[in-house]
């Protein structure tokens, strides 16, 4: 237990004295909508009639909302903290309250980020020390922290994806001790922080029903979690909450997406179209490319529900996730380069358990790596933006295809330990 705190302690550190050097562009939406939250109230922050905004309207579900607005009062409370004390204290350098200013809440708006990727973490250590022992438990741990993928995302860029991806692991950890209620639950938030992970429902709901629970178990978890969401919904909703958010997901969470063949994505639209931006219903054949990417999903996806269908074992279930995670990444249009995160979790799990994966993991780290920084160019590597540009662009296309010939090894991989039973 001590290792893992250490390395968890470690990881914290790394991460929170680098979340103070830079921030992406979209930390600054984050800001206005946590302190727009304060403002308007949370019955007119997403009305209609609320459109004064600094840069975009807010298109994330109530739970991102929370996390901005709550970030923000701590922001208001460790600001104030050293500002008395810059106050109290004649010998307290004042540098430090000028550097607050500018920096101190863009870090702070990382913080939940930072803290899933530790939870993360945390659970495949749990996972694999269950599984096997603690020393891959540790390895494993180790292995997702470290992983650059990972720490870009929260750390530097500052991006949500982590705090998802936390409550969505949490979900199917308890899953499998069987604890329905907690894992309804989180999963319920999971998707109303963000949506991205709405893919891995059917494979949860398969779980729950192959665990064969109760009616009466089924009913009052459902029930239990309604309720959590209901409530945390009252004060956006007037008193209609699950109406109110039907039109929400529906008009604004989804409706208004970009639509385009592949935002920035490395995968099989990269390849096939290049990374411009271009409408996702223009026509490859006979079909849209947005009717072929569903689908090509649709039958990668299949065979993974399968699997789960019938075993609900921790490699199954995992390979499930990993196959989901990475078919949508793969075959999807309209994916940002940041809609691989989910295949990091479980894919680490995956690779601790089977070492014949770990090439295919370094090689998907690898280039998702150079996706994530590919047009924010930060650091700026002046030889890597050139080369990364050169052609027209003709290398995202190129590791477009790299990585939808590394998911096809993957897949194989997947098919054969399938047809063999041997997952």
């Amino acid at each position: 237990m001590k290792k893992i705190i250490k390395i968890l302690l470690l990881a914290l550190i790394f991460r929170f004295v680098i979340s103070f050097i830079i921030w992406h562009p979209d930390i600054n939406n984050h800001i206005d909508w946590g302190i727009r939250f304060w403002q308007y109230g949370p019955q007119k922050f997403f009305a209609p009639s609320t459109n004064v905004w600094n840069f975009t309207w807010p298109n994330q579900p109530p739970g991102t909302i929370y996390i901005f607005a709550g970030i923000e009062k701590l922001f208001e409370f460790v600001f104030s903290v050293f500002w008395w004390i810059n106050i109290k204290i004649p010998l307290f350098p004042s540098g430090i309250i000028t550097f607050f200013e500018s920096n101190l809440y863009p870090a702070l708006l990382k913080l939940p980020s930072i803290l899933s990727d530790l939870g993360i973490a945390y659970i495949i250590y749990k996972l694999l020390k269950s599984h096997k022992d603690e020393k891959l438990g540790i390895l494993g741990a180790t292995i997702f922290l470290v992983n650059p993928v990972i720490w870009y995302n929260s750390a530097v860029w500052g991006q949500t994806d982590a705090i998802v991806n936390f409550f969505s692991l949490l979900a199917f950890y308890f899953l499998l001790q069987k604890k329905l209620t907690l894992s309804l639950v989180v999963f319920a938030l999971s998707l109303y922080i963000k949506a991205s992970l709405l893919i891995f429902a059917p494979i949860y709901l398969i779980v729950v029903l192959r665990q064969k629970y109760s009616v009466k178990q089924l009913i009052g978890s459902a029930v239990l979690t309604a309720s959590v969401i209901g409530l945390l919904t009252l004060p956006f909703s007037r008193g209609e909450p699950f109406g109110w958010l039907y039109w929400l997901y529906s008009k604004k969470v989804f409706g208004e997406q970009l639509h385009i063949i592949t935002a920035n994505a490395f995968n099989l639209w990269a390849a096939i179209a290049g990374i411009h931006e271009r409408p996702e219903t223009l026509l490859l054949g006979p079909l849209s490319y947005a009717i072929w990417g569903k689908i090509l999903f649709l039958f990668a996806y299949v065979p993974s529900l399968i699997l789960v269908y019938k075993r609900q074992d921790v490699k199954s279930i995992f390979w499930s996730l990993s196959i989901a995670a990475i078919s949508s990444f793969m075959l999807l249009t309209n994916m940002h380069e940041r809609y691989l995160y989910p295949l990091f979790p479980v894919l680490t799990i995956l690779t601790l358990l089977d070492r014949k994966l770990l090439l295919a993991y370094l090689s998907i780290s690898l280039i998702n790596l150079l996706n994530l920084y590919n047009f924010w160019w930060v650091p700026k590597i002046q030889v890597l933006i050139d080369f990364m540009s050169a052609g027209n662009r003709l290398m995202p296309r190129v590791l477009g295809f790299f990585n939808f010939g590394l998911f096809l090894i993957l897949y194989r991989h997947f098919l054969r330990l399938l047809k063999v039973g041997r997952i």
